[in-house]
């Protein structure tokens, strides 16, 4: 669509508050009652513009089978960590501006910033639910809060990885990816880290 293309472009270089409609009609080339046929003002536009980063960002996850269990397992989860965190250190724009919103929290800005909690709460989802699923069975009564602390620890330190690359291109976010991947991993595996982890 070429209002949130346009909208992409000019969040990039200008971010929320030096986006406006006005911008996006002449970048879009599109007449302003196109704009607000679709969009209402710029919150509701930047909402769908986070909403739909969000969904071209989640297809562009690889899609992996179920893990093989021994050594094999331990390499395929940590590879699956790696690729997530990587792709979100990468910059996709609905992390980049949501952070941004979320800090910011002006009230102009309500419907973009809910969107954008909307869309994380989606991110944590898909990460309890990969930890469902390559958990032992034996997690569920020894640990029945561990899929969803390590994806908000996980999610966590994403969040602060994702602010560093932003303050620091030298930042080494595959190495730093690789490293969280391990301790994630280790977590999920270890015995002696499941104690007094609860639902």
């Amino acid at each position: 669509m070429r209002i949130l293309q346009a909208t992409f472009e000019l969040a990039r270089e200008y971010g929320y508050q030096g986006t406006s409609i006005s911008k996006v009609v002449e970048r879009s080339g599109l007449p302003a009652s196109s704009v607000y046929w679709h969009f209402a003002d710029k919150d509701a536009l930047f909402a769908a513009m986070i909403e739909y980063s969000f969904e071209q960002w989640r297809a562009s996850l690889p899609k992996w089978p179920p893990p093989v269990g021994g050594e094999a397992r331990r390499e395929e989860i940590a590879a699956r960590i790696r690729s997530a965190i990587e792709s979100i250190a990468a910059g996709p724009e609905f992390w980049r501006l949501g952070l941004l919103l979320s800090l910011e929290r002006q009230p102009a800005e309500h419907a973009a910033r809910r969107m954008f909690q909307e869309v994380r709460q989606r991110a944590i989802a898909d990460m309890v639910s990969f930890w469902n699923h390559v958990l032992p069975e034996h997690h569920a009564t020894q640990a029945p809060g561990l899929p969803v602390l390590l994806a908000q620890i996980t999610m966590a330190t994403v969040d602060g990885l994702f602010i560093s690359v932003q303050i620091d291109s030298g930042c080494d976010y595959r190495a730093l990816a690789n490293l969280l991947a391990d301790m994630l991993e280790a977590a999920a595996t270890n015995p002696q880290r499941r104690a007094g982890v609860s639902g």
